[in-house]
């Protein structure tokens, strides 16, 4: 089935989506709301920039000792990353400012330590996997790999029946991969999951190199030339920097869709899913520890993930007033909203890889 064929159904008549919207539209207009919200973000990023700066000059005066320098390389690689995803993720969305070239900026300024291409990000994470979560063929997200099932509608092989004890090898090199392969693997295909003909502007190549440039200076020039480590010890610092990263950014995402909860619709024969919109982004959502203040700073919006599913141009930091609404009209509407803690949130990513791993 062709991707562009596919449509939601119609809205049935309990009226979620428009009742929803409306009492979002009352929240974000509360007085001095948006304020605030602005005003957390910049701590946000004046929280997670500075411990990514303390942990780099640590990492430079930890004078080659091997040990220091292992956890400032630690430090500083989840000091990005919660910068990535709690400010630079909602420059992709173009939440932080009302023009669209400031978001792009601050996106790429925060994704380049990490290596991963801020364009080619925005450009999958926005057209494909928002677009139609967990349906195969049209959310990137998805799409098959030789390591893992991840979709109850993907071919089985004998390889995934024991994915859920091999996985955290896999997580533990998403960022290499990420970074080194589909990247790469994104900037010249010409079709990937719903999006057809893919042609991408020549100054975005040029974004590309320099991305990949701030990366390289990053975790090897500078501390190569600062520390008497060599190209050895600057490239065990990266793996294990990464290696920890990695496995962070995994675990407070995957479970919010790869869940025995969450659905994976198919449309029927005429490229209808059984959902409209809204129902169909709180039927493939998991959220975890919705109402905690804690979760919501470290996780950047990820634990309140019908939200941002359902309101992706609206800053995460308004995700926790939205998500009671959710859950209240979800219960009055009969519609299925699924939430959990962090570890049952983890605990069921396993459950559900064991279950994807049994042969169909």
């Amino acid at each position: 089935m062709s991707a562009g064929k596919i449509t939601f159904a119609r809205r049935p008549d309990h009226g979620f989506a428009e009742r929803l919207r409306a009492r979002v539209e009352t929240i974000l207009a509360e007085p001095g709301r948006l304020r605030r919200g602005r005003r957390l973000l910049l701590l946000k990023g004046a929280v997670y920039g500075g411990l990514a700066g303390l942990a780099y000059a640590g990492l430079l005066a930890s004078g080659g000792a091997m040990l220091p320098a292992a956890a400032a390389a630690v430090a500083f690689g989840l000091s990005i990353l919660l910068l990535a995803i709690n400010i630079g993720h909602d420059g992709a969305h173009g939440t932080l400012t009302r023009r669209r070239w400031p978001n792009h900026l601050i996106q790429f300024l925060t994704f380049a330590p990490l290596g991963v291409d801020a364009y080619l990000w925005r450009w999958r994470h926005n057209a494909s996997h928002h677009v139609f979560p967990n349906v195969n063929g049209s959310d990137i997200d998805i799409d098959a790999n030789p390591f893992l099932r991840l979709s109850p509608n993907q071919p089985w092989k004998r390889r995934f029946r024991f994915q859920h004890l091999h996985v955290p090898l896999v997580y533990a090199a998403v960022a290499l991969h990420s970074i080194w392969i589909q990247d790469y693997s994104y900037l010249v295909k010409r079709e990937l999951a719903n999006a057809r003909n893919i042609r991408h502007p020549w100054p975005r190549f040029m974004e590309f190199a320099l991305g990949k440039l701030i990366h390289v200076t990053v975790w090897f020039v500078v501390p190569m030339a600062v520390l008497p480590i060599g190209f050895g010890g600057a490239l065990a610092l990266y793996l294990l920097g990464l290696g920890v990263m990695s496995i962070v950014f995994v675990f407070l995402l995957v479970g919010t869709h790869f869940s025995t909860s969450a659905e994976f619709p198919v449309p029927d024969g005429d490229g209808r899913l059984p959902h409209d919109f809204a129902g169909h982004a709180v039927a493939t959502s998991v959220d975890w520890a919705p109402d905690s203040r804690f979760a919501g700073f470290i996780a950047g919006g990820a634990n309140t993930h019908a939200a941002h599913h359902l309101f992706p141009r609206v800053a995460h930091v308004h995700y926790r007033a939205i998500n009671g609404e959710i859950e209240r009209l979800a219960r009055d509407c009969g519609v299925d909203y699924h939430r959990t803690t962090f570890a049952g949130m983890v605990a069921d990513h396993f459950r559900f890889l064991r279950r994807m791993g049994v042969r169909p």
